[in-house]
């Protein structure tokens, strides 16, 4: 369950609450680059889903509770190789996974040579359950060359573009996935293009759905009878009057988004050692917005605040991520707890020594050296060492890495041969 959110200058670790970048980061965004600060505002869009978005909140819990069944796992074994293999993850991991991956769309980054696109809804069976999912037929001459499946991928990275597109117009992404929301507005509801802002809304209304894709169809053509709304009055509107059946009932998008937060603030606070005084703040914002019926986002959007301006007030709201670069710089959110106002937040530094204990002993780099090597080679006093390169569980020097592994002895359980 590696899905690291994918772009051509970085990317986002859902659970983990970390950005990458392939570039510089300042927090004062005006000492950046366009094409950098573009870049931060694209991963940050993809925090803002995980965390305020019933797709990306449910994305995590699944996956926290993955994180269970390896520790699970790793502590009753007695003896482990590297990478950990056949995991006896239970019914419920599986059929989540199965779901994810079912509505999760084409993966594929590419930009392919067409002359028009054919927009339609195809019935697939899974289990014996139908469901609909959209399809574009990338046609050129009058031959089919390309069936795309749109889903949850198209519209998170299509959200992301045009956020960025608000701090960097010129960046040029692959076709798809990050112009289908575009794409599909164009033939469904072009009107709507006039103000992106709209189908920014309309993105946020799908991510709060299990099958994203054919609920932006579904909203390009029902907002074609009200033209006058603008992107935050849309998102209001249809909050409340769109609902989800869950466990044989019907619940408005609001009401079941309220449940899903509890439910990932309950799971992300079992997940790590830390108390949640960091994220307190943000589950409080959070609510409160889903409570009042309005999105911060959208109010942003549409203030007269400049782009620098409006991005200070979001992070004001709901945090940030930590975030590190290709150069070994490294921002952590500081600690909100009193007496660690000064210093990192203990939760990010829990989470951040149990993603690359996750990512080694899985595997999911090929690259058997600890990703925060760079960093520790910058710090005050370098802490590295042989082990850093393969065997990060046989350290003696205090790290991340070591204080996680400790803790799940892996050291005494993992076969080196």
């Amino acid at each position: 369950m590696n899905d690291n959110e994918y772009e051509l200058r970085g990317f986002y670790k859902p659970h983990f609450f970390s950005i990458f970048l392939n570039g510089e980061f300042d927090i004062e965004f005006q000492n950046l680059q366009k094409n950098d600060l573009g870049t931060f505002v694209h991963e940050y869009t993809h925090y803002l889903q995980n965390i305020t978005t019933i797709f990306g909140l449910n994305n995590s819990i699944l996956y926290f509770y993955h994180l269970y069944e390896v520790k699970k796992h790793i502590k009753e074994s007695k003896h482990l190789t590297v990478p950990i293999e056949e995991i006896p993850f239970s019914n419920g991991i599986s059929q989540g996974k199965a779901v994810f991956d079912r509505y999760y769309g084409t993966k594929n980054s590419f930009s392919p040579e067409y002359d028009q696109i054919k927009v339609y809804l195809k019935e697939n069976v899974d289990n014996g359950r139908t469901f609909k999912v959209v399809h574009f037929d990338l046609v050129k001459g009058e031959k089919v060359i390309k069936t795309i499946q749109l889903g949850n991928l198209c519209v998170k990275e299509g959200m992301a573009r045009l956020c960025q597109l608000y701090y960097d117009d010129e960046v040029n992404h692959p076709t798809f996935p990050y112009k289908s929301v575009e794409l599909l507005c164009k033939i469904l509801n072009p009107e709507l293009l006039e103000d992106k802002r709209k189908l920014i809304a309309l993105c946020i209304l799908a991510l709060n759905s299990q099958n994203s894709a054919l609920t932006l169809y579904e909203l390009l053509i029902e907002v074609r009878t009200e033209p006058e709304l603008n992107g935050l009055e849309i998102y209001q509107k249809y909050i409340v009057e769109r609902w989800i059946v869950h466990k044989g009932e019907k619940i408005s998008i609001q009401d079941f988004l309220l449940s899903t937060i509890n439910e990932f603030k309950e799971t992300l606070s079992g997940s790590i050692y830390a108390e949640l005084h960091h994220f307190e703040k943000m589950f409080e914002n959070i609510i409160q917005s889903v409570k009042a019926n309005t999105s911060p986002l959208l109010e942003l959007l549409y203030s007269e605040l400049d782009n620098n301006e409006k991005l200070k007030n979001l992070i004001d709201f709901y945090g940030i991520p930590h975030i590190r670069t290709i150069t070994g710089y490294e921002f952590y959110p500081l600690g909100s707890k009193e007496g660690n106002e000064d210093n990192p937040a203990l939760e990010f530094l829990d989470l951040l020594g149990q993603s690359i204990v996750i990512e080694r002993v899985l595997e999911y780099n090929e690259d058997t050296i600890c990703s925060l090597y760079a960093q520790c080679q910058r710090a005050e006093e370098d802490i590295t060492d042989e082990h850093c390169f393969g065997t990060q569980w046989m350290r003696d020097n205090p790290c991340a890495f070591k204080t996680v592994s400790d803790n799940w002895k892996l050291n005494e359980k993992i076969n080196c041969g």
